[in-house]
């Protein structure tokens, strides 16, 4: 049975899966996900008739997103693995919206870093990436993106969209799907590293000059 957890962006999301069986729950909570993360866990336990010692694998969101949310998810998660002696996998953003909305055509996955910066990476399918992550800045995000691609996803979705003839939005949500995020987390290897997180925006706090 997998745990999936995700608390990168306004939403607060944890999922139980058992085969072909999904018990999710997803909240938009804004801020507060160290407070609200853990009773959420128990009730979508209790929903899937499951224990704790039922566990056997953890998939959490490694971002980008907020900071503060980003690891309160990822300490979490590989908290729990390690007193439940399970792997714990790592999942990003781009990787759950691209699984999620995977077609024909290629996906752009755009998500608003505030600050007039957009996070993006471009999908030629659910298992290919056309790019590495990027930030980029909202003024020349547009010219990121590959000339095929014409489907967005994220949050800044829909703000790409209108510079591209023809686009479409497919999900402008500010959190991906936690089924996507699950069903990558039960396919994925267990020999890999624990998950990091996945920033790409140098953090706030700057060191003081009289510390250096």
């Amino acid at each position: 049975m997998l745990l999936a957890l995700d608390t990168t962006g306004l939403f607060c999301s944890s999922a139980v899966l058992d085969g072909h069986s999904l018990i999710e729950a997803s909240e938009n909570i804004g801020r507060g996900h160290a407070e609200h993360l853990m009773a959420q866990i128990e009730a979508v336990l209790l929903r899937a008739d499951a224990q704790w010692p039922d566990i056997d694998r953890i998939a959490c969101c490694t971002g980008p997103g907020s900071f503060t949310g980003l690891r309160v998810g990822l300490a979490t998660a590989r908290g729990l693995a390690l007193a439940l002696n399970c792997p714990c996998i790592g999942v990003t953003v781009f990787e759950a919206f691209a699984f999620a909305h995977a077609g024909s055509a290629p996906l752009c996955v755009a998500m608003d870093a505030k600050r007039d910066q957009i996070w993006l990476q471009c999908f030629a399918d659910a298992n290919r990436s056309l790019a590495e992550p990027c930030g980029i800045t909202s003024a020349g995000a547009s010219e990121a993106v590959p000339e095929r691609v014409a489907r967005f996803a994220g949050s800044a979705g829909e703000m790409l969209a209108t510079k591209v003839s023809g686009a479409e939005v497919i999900d402008p949500s500010p959190s991906p799907p936690i089924a996507a995020i699950a069903r990558l987390g039960a396919a994925a290897r267990t020999d890999l590293a624990p998950p990091k997180p996945l920033y790409l925006r140098a953090p706030d706090a700057k060191v003081q000059q009289a510390a250096r």
